[in-house]
């Protein structure tokens, strides 16, 4: 049996998992989605709000202001005049403050008869105003610590962030040449899986302006697949080809278009693609399954404001089954992979609607807020080859007309802040049929696992009918809707080892736990054929609430990674136990 050696380079990124930020973004891996929105220009940094932080450092590093570092007690009878800003340290304040004051990863404390007369923004720390101080004008609080070092001039400057996966497998350089502007990328560890191995992919990016007003930009990559294919039924080498127009001022309009030859993943859940290229590449455990897809879009989008998208995109593409390999797995390597589960062949043409909103406070932490992502597709064929499937699942697709389908997927989140420490977040994702024909397999649903019901088995429902065997577990359900709501409690650990650059008076490299959440939750959800029959659920409704699977567990989340215990409530389930590198949601 064929066996790929994957580079060393995917060993060294494994043992990174060991470390801090593995994974820092909700997705680290880059995945080639043909019809996936294009990527913001702008990096998140951790810690406050963006925006917070660079108002927070203009004022600490504005020539007027008055800078210190560590403690600083102001004594009664005192007087201050002017902006004022403290790092890393504590201001004890009995006298008067007359102007902005700002504190950086520090405490600010006005003591009894303490006054200060300004604006108070505070990163990372405590505001406390004591019986007998007070404060005249508003106060901006912000308990996440900041990133950000000290350099020998005395100013704030953002510190580094945590190199993710995704910087550590990837090489690029750019370069200028008049108006155009040139990446040159090579980027490894694009989710390991049981199909393609080690995805390598490699290619140029150009962006330049051809007039005031109109940004062009050409994505050209390559996809070269390490995993020998024993099937025959996809070549080593893929391809993406994206051109795109940005109209505007702000570049809030733009179309474009598209050529691809992709793998593609079946369902997103249980676990994200770089979480389960993981898993694949130590453990040999492939949680998502896969279909090849190539073909030609188009696509045009809208953000009125930020943080909403509007999207339309119209694809015609073959897609196509695809067997699994036998890539190379750093334990387990004796077992057989799961096989790869056979979907409906054929061409499709394909119109999808589009709709984010993002309304939340921070990227990758987020406390306050909304996402609301919803996509609806019509789908039609005229050559759909369908897998033979119970009647109990699907019946036969029809031959000799249009095949077609609508699907609609809704995902909804709120995120809230109870006190400084406390967060509570709600959750409800689902969808799947709604029009036409029955779905093929490669858009069927199931649930179980790490990401949605954490306390059953992976793929537990599936709607597979009792006595049907399939070796793949592949899902096959029209429906699913899962509720999710946690509890987050910030505690400080303070398990953290500092590095001293010697060209700078503070700490620049963080390696360690500073500080984590405590997370209680709760889970509720359903997968199920819809239409009429036995054992499935009328069109015009969802299963009944006391149906729902159901349940509970507790974990802690430090930001790199977590863990979490979780007991289903339906059942006779063991407790299982997960190990995440990102948020639950």
């Amino acid at each position: 049996m064929g066996r790929t050696i994957a580079p060393l380079l995917v060993l060294l990124v494994s043992c990174e998992a060991l470390g801090p930020r593995l994974m820092a973004a909700q997705d680290s891996v880059i995945v080639i989605d043909p019809d996936a929105p294009a990527p913001p220009d702008s990096l998140t940094q951790f810690g406050p709000p963006p925006e917070v932080l660079r108002s927070a450092l203009k004022l600490f590093n504005d020539s007027s202001t008055t800078r210190l570092v560590g403690d600083l007690t102001l004594p009664a009878a005192s007087l201050w005049q002017g902006s004022f800003g403290l790092y890393r340290g504590v201001l004890r304040v009995y006298g008067r403050v007359r102007g902005p004051v700002v504190v950086i990863n520090g405490d600010l404390i006005v003591a009894p008869g303490g006054v200060i007369q300004g604006d108070v923004v505070l990163i990372g720390g405590r505001f406390q105003v004591l019986p007998g101080g007070r404060h005249e004008g508003t106060a901006r609080r912000y308990a996440e610590r900041a990133a950000v070092s000290r350099g020998s001039d005395g100013l704030l400057v953002v510190r580094d962030r945590r190199r993710s996966l995704a910087d550590l497998s990837s090489a690029r350089a750019s370069f200028q040449t008049g108006q155009i502007r040139t990446t040159l990328s090579l980027e490894t560890a694009r989710a390991y899986n049981r199909i393609e191995g080690l995805p390598v992919v490699f290619g140029p990016t150009f962006l330049g302006d051809a007039t005031p007003g109109i940004e062009l930009r050409l994505d050209v990559r390559g996809i070269f697949r390490t995993a020998q294919d024993q099937s025959k039924l996809r070549g080593n080498l893929g391809y993406l080809v994206r051109h795109e127009w940005r109209l505007g001022a702000s570049h809030n309009l733009g179309f474009g278009a598209r050529v691809y030859d992709v793998i593609e993943t079946i369902e997103d859940q249980p676990l994200s693609r770089g979480e389960s290229g993981l898993a694949s590449f130590l453990f040999q455990r492939d949680y998502h399954d896969y279909f090849l897809t190539s073909g030609r879009g188009a696509y045009a989008f809208a953000q009125p404001r930020p943080g909403l998208r509007l999207e339309a995109s119209y694809r015609d593409d073959e897609e196509r089954t695809v067997g699994a390999n036998d890539p190379i797995s750093l334990f387990r390597n004796a077992d057989r992979w799961r096989p790869n589960p056979l979907i409906d062949d054929g061409h499709f043409r394909t119109f999808r609607l589009r709709f984010d909103l993002d309304s939340r406070n921070n990227k990758e932490s987020p406390t306050n807020g909304w996402l609301l992502q919803a996509q609806y597709e019509y789908s039609n064929s005229d050559d759909a080859s369908p897998v033979i499937l119970p009647r109990t699942i699907r019946a036969p697709i029809p031959t000799g007309r249009e095949y077609h389908f609508g699907k609609l997927w809704v995902d909804a989140r709120r995120y809230a802040r109870l006190d400084p420490r406390t967060r509570f977040n709600l959750r409800i994702v689902g969808g799947g049929w709604v029009t036409g024909d029955p779905l093929p397999i490669q858009r069927r649903l199931s649930l179980g696992g790490t990401e949605l019901l954490p306390g059953y088995d992976f793929r537990q429902f599936t709607c597979a009918p009792t006595g049907f065997v399939d070796p793949a577990s592949a899902g096959f359900c029209d429906r699913s809707v899962v509720a999710q709501a946690e509890l987050r409690r910030r505690v400080n650990l303070g398990l953290t080892y500092r590095f001293r650059n010697p060209d700078l008076y503070d700490l620049d490299r963080v390696i360690g736990i500073d500080h984590a959440d405590l997370v209680l939750f709760g889970n509720a959800g359903d997968a199920w054929l819809s239409g009429v029959g036995p054992g499935r659920v009328p069109n015009d409704r969802v299963p009944n609430f006391n149906e729902w699977a159901k349940d509970v567990g507790f974990g802690i989340d430090t930001g790199s990674w977590g863990v979490y215990a979780a007991k289903a409530l339906t059942g006779h389930q063991p407790i299982r136990l997960s190990f995440r590198l990102q948020r639950r949601f």
